[in-house]
C-alpha cells in the first residue's frame, strides 16, 4: 500500500473491494497478455540460443522486446544474444537498459561487467562487478569477485586481480575457479610451492580440465619433478588430445 494513503482513504478502498471485489480494466489485461506473451518468447529465444539458432532466437527475442519494452529480463537476454551475433554495441545498450530498469540485480551487473571486460572496457568491468558482489542480497558474490578478478588479470594488473581471488576464497575457501586462477597467479610470481599448494587445493574440489593439467606440468616442471610433470602431460595427451592446451604442451615439447 503507498505509504502517503491516509488511514480514511485506505479504509475506504479496503471496502469498496469487499463490497465488489477487484476490478481490472481492459487496459491491465492487455498489458498482463503482453507480459505474459514477452516472458514465453524469451523462453523460447533463450532454448535455441541454447541450440545455437540464433536467427529463430533474434526472431523471438526481438519479439519479446516489442511485446514488453520494460522488461529487465528481455533486455538482459537480448544483451546476451547480441554480444553472441557479435552486434556489440547493441548488446552493450541492452545490458544498460537491463540494469537501468533493475538496478539492483546483481545478476545482469555481473553479467554486464563480464561482457563490458571481455570487450576490453576493464575499469567499467571491475566496477560493475564489485558492486554485485557487494549486494548483500546477491547469493553468489563469490563469482562477481572471480569475474572482477578476472577482468584485472586481463587487463595486466595481477595485484588487484590477486586481491578479487582472494577475496572470494574468503568467502567461500573451495571456490575451485579462484583456486585455479590463483595457482596460475603464484606460477606467474614464480612461487612454485604456493601454485603447486592452490593447485592441489583445486583437485580436491574442481574436476581435471586441460587449464589445470597443463599448470601441473608447468608446476612440477619448474620444481625439478620430471616424473609428475610426465604424468599430468600424460593425463592431458589422454583425456584433452583436441585441446589447446595439448596442442601449447605438444609444440613446447617438440622445441
Amino acid at each position: 500500500m503507498n505509504q502517503y494513503l491516509k488511514r480514511s482513504g485506505f479504509a475506504s478502498l479496503l471496502a469498496a473491494t469487499l463490497l465488489f471485489g477487484c476490478v481490472t480494466t481492459k487496459d491491465e489485461l492487455g498489458k498482463k497478455d503482453d507480459t505474459a506473451a514477452a516472458a514465453a518468447n524469451m523462453q523460447l529465444g533463450i532454448n535455441a540460443m541454447q541450440q545455437n539458432n540464433l536467427s529463430e532466437a533474434k526472431a523471438k527475442i526481438d519479439k519479446a522486446l516489442n511485446q514488453d519494452p520494460k522488461s529487465a529480463d528481455v533486455h538482459f537476454v537480448a544483451g546476451i544474444l547480441y554480444a553472441r551475433i557479435k552486434e556489440y554495441n547493441k548488446a552493450d545498450g541492452y545490458y544498460s537498459r537491463a540494469i537501468d530498469l533493475d538496478s539492483r540485480n546483481s545478476e545482469y551487473a555481473n553479467g554486464y561487467a563480464v561482457f563490458l571486460c571481455g570487450r576490453k572496457n576493464y575499469e567499467k568491468g571491475e566496477k560493475l562487478a564489485l558492486k554485485a558482489a557487494e549486494n548483500p542480497l546477491y547469493k553468489s558474490p563469490q563469482v562477481a569477485l572471480l569475474n572482477a578478478g578476472i577482468c584485472e588479470l586481463d587487463a595486466g594488473n595481477f595485484s588487484r586481480a590477486e586481491e578479487h581471488f582472494r577475496r572470494a576464497l574468503k568467502m567461500q575457501p573451495e571456490f575451485s575457479p579462484a583456486l585455479l586462477y590463483m595457482a596460475e597467479l603464484e606460477l606467474k610470481s614464480g612461487n612454485l610451492l604456493s601454485a603447486r599448494a592452490f593447485l592441489e587445493r583445486y583437485q580436491q574440489y574442481g574436476p581435471a580440465i586441460p587449464k589445470s593439467l597443463l599448470l601441473g606440468v608447468r608446476i612440477e616442471r619448474g620444481m625439478g619433478n620430471a616424473n609428475a610433470a610426465q604424468n599430468y602431460a600424460r593425463r592431458l595427451n589422454t583425456e584433452f588430445p583436441t585441446s589447446e592446451e595439448t596442442k601449447a604442451l605438444t609444440d613446447v615439447e617438440r622445441k
